[in-house]
């Protein structure tokens, strides 16, 4: 959607900042400006460094307007102006995006824009291209209200007003493509004739960026540039930017409440060439920056927004008088759930901090039209935002105590769920409604109870399921959920018995074979052995795993007859990993088995002719068994054997608790 912004943009700028009265927003100019002055860009500091880039006349106009409005942010007073709120009212009751936006044009037209003494002046800068330019806006602005729409939209009668000379502009040619996230994008051919064909160049640039990761939004940028041609329009340029950037949280916090963001910025730029060959230049700036706070319901849709919008809106140039004017507009709205959030009903607005002096009734619908322009992009953010919070399993999570497959169920065995619903970010439970409880795999297999209910913070929802009198795979139960903070379902919204467990009993001893050359030749002989049971844990379809860790004590043994006869002990810490994989029908499992070694200790004292010694040893003994099969029934025991060139092996395996025959 940032085309919609793209070229709405451009024509509000001008529009009902400078429209009616002798008075715009009231003065608040900083005092070492003088509002008769023509001012200048400065004279280039002097440098002997030839590689210092002297600014444009565009960065130093637009220098000193972010400075101005940076000082007018310090200076609030908080005091508030008459506000109808029939002003608000222009989407009541509209159908489509369609029509919404055709009455929302209407308030943007350039009608008004030279009336006033401020519309006067700014009539005399822009000089006798002013009426031109205003319809070129106006067009622009129709375009891009139409290409914000969705592309079967494309024919929506949206317009702002008839032109008076049918020569004086050719639409541009337009490429409407789609972004990855749906929305349509403009990008307007470079080099695009303007009518007449010879007098202008005019370029056009788009680019648009997704909002940071956790928000939804984007940011647009357009860029209009027209460059005058010999031999009528040398030496003109204008220069159009606009940037818009709705953002809101992708997930609502605990408390149901999401941040979000509006950014309007729009800026006209024109130049001559003066006499002097410097550029001439008028800047005309609006900048909007609102602050958001939606509240979600228990419902998890968006109940309203809050807004606070900072408007400031300046000009300057060498034809025209320093202008700068700040205002805060604050308030709320709700969205329409039907029309893709909408704005459908404003409450409690308020119109405060002018820069000084009093408003009138055109700068009331100079706010009012701002408040729209704000509120429909940021509906619109918070309705996609909504969007992505109902995607199941996006901000929240289900948890249960006992937890999914880690409680076994027999036959008719009952069991009560604790059920809370909380964040993915920061793990907060929240409150939520869980309903459609349903048995699992199938309804009817087994029961559950209640088939709705409700939880709290320290008041945890509870299901009682009851297991099937015949075993079946999956048995349990499923829930949704949803809260303030978003919705749950699916695979994280089911409770799972655990299949029919594992626990081993395994004996294993490893030791150097005495016949081998490696014992013949001196070497120690070491001869261990374990003994220890162990739970297996599943974690995927028949798929099970445990790691323990053992101490294996060592005998270390001499070759005899020897002429020094060795003996000795040790020990060494071990680690082993255990997992089974069953087969399909349930009666064998693959078993793998492995150990790493640490903290290995021993010793050897030999005794001879020449005396008695003791020495340290190094402890050379690993597994050579990897897998075994073996039935899954309990009370199974099998025994393995293994060898190698140095080592011999024996492993016992006893299955005290298998795998129980499970129906399908």
């Amino acid at each position: 959607m940032p085309s919609r912004l793209v070229l709405l943009l451009s024509v509000v700028l001008l529009i009902a900042s400078c429209g009616g009265g002798d008075k715009h927003l009231p003065s608040s100019n900083p005092p070492e400006y003088d509002p008769k002055k023509v001012y200048t860009p400065p004279a280039a500091p002097s440098s002997a460094s030839a590689t210092v880039t002297k600014p444009t006349d565009l960065e130093l106009l637009r220098s000193k307007l972010q400075s101005f409005e940076a000082n007018q942010k310090t200076k609030s007073d908080g005091k508030k102006v008459p506000f109808d709120p029939n002003l608000l009212q222009l989407f009541k009751r509209v159908r489509s995006p369609c029509e919404a936006l055709s009455r929302l044009v209407q308030g943007l037209g350039s009608a008004q824009l030279f009336s006033g003494n401020e519309g006067a002046a700014l009539k005399k800068a822009l000089g006798p291209d002013a009426e031109d330019i205003a319809h070129r806006m106006d067009e622009q602005l129709a375009d891009g209200l139409k290409h914000s729409l969705d592309p079967g939209a494309a024919d929506c009668p949206i317009s702002v007003r008839s032109q008076k000379k049918s020569d004086l502009s050719q639409p541009a040619r337009l490429v409407l493509a789609r972004a990855s996230s749906g929305r349509p994008l403009l990008f307007a051919q470079t080099t695009v004739p303007d009518t007449p064909p010879d007098d202008y160049d005019v370029q056009k640039h788009s680019t648009s960026e997704n909002a940071p990761l956790g928000w939804v939004g984007y940011k647009s940028r357009e860029t209009m540039t027209r460059i005058g041609k010999k031999p009528h329009t040398e030496g003109i340029r204008e220069q159009y930017e606009m940037i818009i950037a709705p953002k809101a949280k992708r997930c609502p916090d605990p408390e149901g409440m999401v941040d979000g963001t509006f950014e309007w910025s729009i800026e006209m730029y024109r130049a001559t060439t003066g006499p002097d060959g410097e550029p001439q230049g008028v800047l005309y700036r609006r900048h909007v920056v609102t602050e958001l706070k939606g509240k979600v319901g228990d419902d998890a849709k968006v109940q309203y927004v809050d807004f606070d919008a900072r408007v400031m809106i300046q000009h300057i140039g060498m034809e025209l008088p320093y202008y700068s004017h700040s205002a805060r507009i604050q308030g709320q709205f709700t969205i329409d759930q039907r029309m893709m959030g909408i704005p459908q009903e404003f409450r409690n607005i308020t119109v405060s901090d002018f820069s000084a002096g009093e408003a009138e009734a055109k700068d009331a619908s100079l706010m009012a039209n701002i408040a729209l322009i704000a509120a429909y992009f940021s509906g619109l953010a918070y309705f996609d935002a909504q969007t992505e919070w109902h995607k199941p399993n996006t901000c929240v999570q289900i948890t249960f105590s006992p937890a999914t497959k880690a409680k076994k169920l027999g036959p008719n065995e009952s069991v009560a769920v604790k059920t809370e619903l909380r964040t993915k970010e920061g793990s907060t439970v929240v409150p939520a409604k869980f309903k459609e409880a349903k048995e699992q795999p199938r309804e009817g297999n087994g029961r559950v109870s209640p088939r709705e209910a409700e939880s709290q913070p320290g008041t945890a929802a509870t299901f009682t399921y009851q297991a099937p009198a015949s075993r079946v795979k999956h048995s349990g139960f499923w829930v949704a959920a949803v809260s303030r903070s978003g919705v749950a379902q699916a695979k994280d919204g089911e409770w799972e018995a655990a299949d029919s467990g594992l626990r081993l009993r395994i004996e294993h001893r490893i030791q150097h074979d005495p016949q081998s050359g490696y014992a013949k030749s001196g070497h120690a002989q070491f001869d261990g052995a374990v003994q220890f049971e162990i739970p297996l844990e599943q974690v995927g379809e028949g798929w099970f795993r445990a790691e323990i860790d053992v101490v294996r004590p060592m005998v270390v043994r001499h070759v005899r007859p020897a002429a020094n006869p060795c003996s000795g002990s040790g020990s060494q810490t071990e680690h082993w990993r255990v997992s089974t994989r069953v087969d399909s029908t349930g009666e064998f499992m693959n078993m793998h088995v492995g150990f790493i070694s640490s903290n290995e200790q021993a010793s050897w004292t030999c005794r001879g002719p020449a005396g008695t010694f003791t020495s340290e040893l190094y402890i050379d003994v690993h597994g050579i068994l990897k897998s075994v099969q073996l039935p899954t029934i309990s009370g199974t025991r099998r025994e393995f054997t293994d060898r190698n060139p140095k080592l011999l092996e024996w492993l016992s395996v006893t299955v005290m608790e298998g795998i129980d025959e499970q129906g399908r």
